[in-house]
């Protein structure tokens, strides 16, 4: 059973990429470590949340063999992870969602719990080196934040957080936040 603290938190997993950086693969299926990079996300943020989404647009039946909803984004032309995640709020449980790409390998055991402590802003997001990463917990009700800039062509996900009320919190270990999309 989980830790009642950790069940007021969904979470969504983006796979929905298009891999452009990676050679056109799909990110979350690549092997690292004899698994998808998705079982290392999977693995690392399940004991942390209560439900979980996985956001994507291709290979749908693989994903779905996690045993996890997949939703694909709401529409055919792929505007990023914008997209992808207001595709998935709505099926998330819980207001408080945490998202993390699906290339993530090496998230930290206490993500939930570091980003979580602060409930002050509408998005708690990481942050290593001075660089906010793709990792970030946010309030289920910012769907309309996120469908305005989607509908005025603001497609980078840093500049819609920057856009909101969100506070960032420094994790010291870079590692834990090493993102394979490139040199797959």
């Amino acid at each position: 059973m989980s830790d009642p603290v950790h069940n007021s938190y969904s979470a969504i997993i983006l796979a929905g990429g298009e891999g452009r950086r990676a050679g056109g693969v799909d990110k979350g299926l690549v092997l690292h470590r004899g698994a998808p990079l998705i079982e290392h996300v999977i693995t690392a943020i399940a004991p942390q949340v209560d439900d979980i989404i996985i956001s994507a647009n291709r290979n749908i039946e693989r994903y779905r063999g996690y045993g996890y909803d997949v939703i694909r984004d709401n529409d055919d032309i792929r505007q990023g992870p914008l997209s992808g995640i207001l595709a998935c709020l709505p099926a998330c449980r819980h207001e408080r969602v945490l998202v993390v790409p699906c290339d993530m390998p090496n998230l930290p055991d206490d993500l939930v719990d570091r980003l979580g402590s602060e409930h002050s802003a509408d998005i708690s997001i990481a942050q290593v080196d001075s660089r906010l990463q793709l990792a970030m917990i946010m309030q289920r009700n910012l769907s309309p934040s996120i469908a305005a800039a989607l509908d005025s062509d603001e497609l980078s996900l840093m500049r819609w957080v920057k856009s909101c009320n969100y506070q960032s919190v420094t994790f010291d270990e870079k590692s834990r936040f090493t993102n394979l999309n490139q040199g797959i």
